[in-house]
């Protein structure tokens, strides 16, 4: 995750930084964004936007961590580094949560990820916050005893990216809470999912 300068930046500042980058960079495209550019319509010195994140890249990589912590913080709820079902049906009703509270973040991310080349840029940062969070999903499909606890994880992670693209393309009409209780209904082990 990106390097953020222990400076006394208020939570609604730097979210409203993150949130003008994403959508300059979604506007402007990635490569062709200044700090400069991003600094103009934040209305701040070009220095006070690179106080708080080193380079455009630290924009980025903070981006990223933050969608990811949106949408995959919620896994182990209680940090103890094991998931219990009960955990994991957690997780994913959050996920769709998260997923309806946060449609419009969601649409520029995926606009963002889209552009050819930002992945490669921010894949080495997205694997050491994914990684983690994956292996704790291998190891609760193993302790139930999963064929293949890593082709689960792949195909829940795969599912999950995918429903939330799609919901992206079209949300009216999108079954999300169809979707929701589909994708719970397949990971009940110990009782009856109920709302």
């Amino acid at each position: 995750m990106a390097t953020i300068k222990n400076l006394p930046i208020e939570a609604e500042e730097r979210q409203e930084i993150l949130n003008k980058a994403l959508e300059i960079f979604v506007r402007e495209g990635y490569f062709s964004t200044t700090g400069a550019i991003v600094a103009k319509e934040l209305n701040i010195p070009e220095a006070t936007l690179f106080k708080y994140f080193e380079t455009k890249e630290d924009l980025l990589y903070t981006i990223v961590g933050e969608a990811f912590h949106l949408f995959f913080g919620s896994i182990d709820p209680n940090q103890d580094g094991v998931i219990m079902e009960v955990e994991l049906l957690f997780f994913i009703e959050d996920y769709f949560e998260s997923l309806q509270k946060n449609l419009d973040f969601l649409r520029q991310f995926y606009a963002l990820r889209m552009q050819p080349g930002v992945v490669s840029l921010y894949k080495k940062q997205l694997v050491k916050i994914v990684s983690p969070l994956l292996e704790l999903l291998i190891n609760y499909f193993a302790s139930i005893d999963a064929e293949n606890p890593k082709m689960e994880t792949r195909f829940l992670a795969s599912m999950l990216d995918g429903i939330a693209m799609n919901y992206v393309l079209e949300p009216d009409g999108y079954p999300i809470d169809d979707m929701e209780h589909k994708v719970l209904n397949m990971y009940i082990r110990a009782a009856e999912y109920e709302e």
